[in-house]
């Protein structure tokens, strides 16, 4: 063929010539230069940066009629045999198709003959990593301890998959990958030499198109020279790679600051309607705002620099975005990245990845936890629940969508006056004003009334709303988890509820860091109430109520427990959700009877007797037991209106057998 491919017709013939490898060509010209010829080299690294290039000029060094020389003559007859490949002792030698240990065998043996033609026989082995195990130990040996006059020279793109004993073997010499600037100013040269006119953005798109190697740029120049003729535009770049152009990149990464999901889209619907391909495109987004984040972090970076020489928009697109948004904007585009090699919607995620990156709002830790505190502040009435739960808490740095919209939402809550209703009304746990000191625990005061009166015979009373110790749980023969609800919830806390069930993730992971087992059979439950030193978790299955129960899991439980109520002795009590869900009711009911007492806390004139003395009113009819004459005082009145609640709750708490309604 008459024509040559320019990265064969530029291949380099010079140590000089090869671009980006000046640490390996400078050592092995110092080498030359001391007479310290190794016997074996491994030469790797990526594909295109100049390791077969460089073992072909190592090779005309040594063998050079002039030399051995920093740098070949290429006159000299050996020079002109080695780069025309017709010098018989310099071979080159594909390990991909000559792998197995015959082909090694047959070098090994061939190897003790002298060279005919040159002064060293030198072995070019390419794609090494190719070779069998049986291969590499037949040629350990050889490697090792080789004839005076042979020198192996080993290239390869993955040392990884070379034997540890072959390495040690060799002095082995890493090629990088070539830098865009390097690349663009060869490619200048050759464009100068061909008399080719070519814009600067055409050879950095080639450069960024190449991935740091020489061999593919050259590639891609040579056919954009025959798709554009004597010239070369950036458009016949994108149009023959597939890649975009930096201003519409600009374009959609502007909108996407300035949260417009219609320009965005359009844009995306543009480039697909063109026929770009969307694994394409994807590449370029990451990869543009990989250097966007770059530019805010290490600015100073050369191929940062060099971007912005060539696009001129990218500097001011950079300061649209804060450094944690970019970050959250990457890993949001590298996941999806990724899930487009197994999806055949393309372009429906590729869309719903950029409406998502519009509202992704630039989120500091420290607002974060600011607005948290403020909220708990509220919710608590002035007093930040659980200061000492395991340390401040840390906000993530990416912080995800719905935890911001439920933080908005219940800002919205307290800020209309809904998430503060509890606090407006003392605790539950705060002792009535209306009940002596010496009211007894376990007895039922019976209440004066001018209608039909409920009277309790003898039945022990629920817990006073004052918080107790830690109790022990409930023991395996309770009757059912309902018997035992209405004995237990008796004055539930709707702050320290929305407290523990603030703080439920992070009750997890205390579980978690103990135990883990304990963290999984708790993740099922869902916290529901806090009464009385208890916190009853619902579960849906028995299974799970039954399991987290057992000591070797409640122990630890209840001290996280503890800790999460700042000190308070609380404990886990488990129920079923069906068995909560009857008992909601009965809840409803407690919490209003519950607050009468409070609207009547200034008695009228006309009650003031019957509170001094039980027998005040000769009209009212009362039965009860002595022990509770002496001991209960008389609680005020109760309205009318609110006896068949009161009714319904004494049958509730004591049984229907024990409540009398006189008449």
């Amino acid at each position: 063929m008459g024509y040559v491919a320019l990265y064969r017709e530029w291949r380099p013939q010079l140590f000089r010539d090869i671009v980006g490898q000046e640490h390996v060509t400078r050592t092995l010209q110092n080498a030359l230069r001391q007479n310290r010829i190794a016997h074996a080299y491994l030469f790797n690294g990526p594909r295109g940066t100049g390791k077969t290039s460089a073992a072909k000029v190592l090779s005309k060094a040594i063998n050079c009629e002039r030399g051995p020389a920093e740098e070949p003559c290429n006159e000299c007859h050996a020079c002109i045999g080695i780069t025309k490949g017709s010098i018989m002792d310099v071979l080159e030698i594909d390990a991909a198709s000559n792998r197995g240990v015959d082909e090694i065998r047959d070098l090994r043996d061939k190897v003790k003959f002298a060279p005919t033609e040159v002064r060293y026989k030198v072995y070019i082995v390419d794609e090494v990593h190719m070779l069998t195990t049986e291969a590499f130990n037949a040629l350990l040996k050889t490697l090792e301890e080789p004839p005076p006059h042979v020198m192996f020279i080993l290239a390869t793109t993955e040392p990884h998959k070379l034997p540890a004993t072959i390495i040690s073997r060799c002095q082995r010499f890493d090629f990088r990958r070539i830098m865009g600037r390097q690349i663009v100013d060869h490619m200048q040269s050759i464009a100068d030499e061909k008399g080719v006119q070519v814009e600067e953005e055409a050879l950095w798109l080639i450069a960024r198109a190449a991935e740091g190697g020489m061999r593919d740029a050259l590639s891609i120049f040579d056919q954009v020279i025959s798709f554009g003729g004597d010239g070369v535009r950036a458009d016949d770049i994108i149009a023959m790679v597939g890649s975009i152009s930096s201003e519409i990149l600009a374009d959609i990464a502007r909108a996407v600051a300035q949260r417009n999901p219609p320009a965005v889209l359009g844009h995306i619907g543009t480039l697909m309607d063109n026929g770009k391909d969307v694994v394409q495109l994807m590449h370029d987004l990451v990869t543009y705002f990989r250097d966007l984040l770059m530019m805010k972090t290490v600015p100073h970076l050369e191929e940062i620099q060099d971007r912005a020489n060539y696009d001129r928009q990218f500097a001011d697109v950079a300061g649209l975005f804060e450094t944690p948004l970019l970050i959250q904007m990457i890993e949001q585009m590298t996941h999806v990245q990724n899930e487009l090699k197994w999806q055949s919607q393309g372009r429906l995620l590729l869309e719903m990845l950029m409406v998502r990156l519009c509202n992704i709002q630039s989120i500091e830790p420290e607002d974060l936890l600011k607005r948290i505190q403020e909220l708990e502040s509220k919710i608590a009435g002035g007093a930040p629940l659980g200061g000492n739960f395991g340390g401040a808490p840390q906000a993530p740095a990416q912080v995800p969508q719905d935890i911001l919209r439920r933080l908005a939402e219940l800002e919205h809550r307290v800020a209309s006056g809904g998430g503060t209703s509890h606090a407006a009304t003392p605790a539950p746990h705060q002792p009535s004003r209306q009940a002596p000191s010496h009211t007894p625990r376990d007895e039922a005061p019976v209440a004066p009334v001018s209608k039909p009166q409920v009277q309790a015979q003898s039945q022990p009373a629920a817990p006073a709303p004052t918080p107790e110790p830690a109790r022990p749980a409930p023991s395996a023969s309770t009757p059912s988890a309902s018997a035992s609800l209405d004995k237990i919830v008796t004055a539930p806390n709707p702050e320290a509820l929305a407290h523990v069930q603030t703080y439920w993730p992070r009750v997890l992971e205390e579980v978690k860091k103990q135990k883990i087992t304990a963290q999984a059979w708790l993740l099922a439950g869902n916290p529901v109430a806090v009464s009385n030193g208890f916190i009853i978790v619902a579960f849906k299955s028995p299974i799970h109520k039954e399991t987290i129960m057992k000591p070797i899991h409640k122990e630890i439980i209840d001290a996280v427990f503890t800790q999460l109520m700042n000190g308070t002795p609380s404990q886990l009590y488990a129920v079923m959700e069906t068995d909560w869900e009857r008992f909601t009711p009965t809840l409803a009911t407690l919490a209003t009877v519950g607050s009468e007492p409070k609207q009547e806390e200034a008695p009228s004139p006309e009650a003031t007797p019957a509170e001094e003395s039980p027998t005040s009113n000769p009209s009212t009819p009362q039965q009860h037991d002595d022990s509770a004459t002496e001991s209960a005082p008389t609680p005020p009145p109760i309205a009318v209106d609110k006896i068949d609640d009161l009714v319904e709750k004494a049958k509730y708490l004591f049984g229907p057998e024990h409540v009398t309604v006189l008449e």
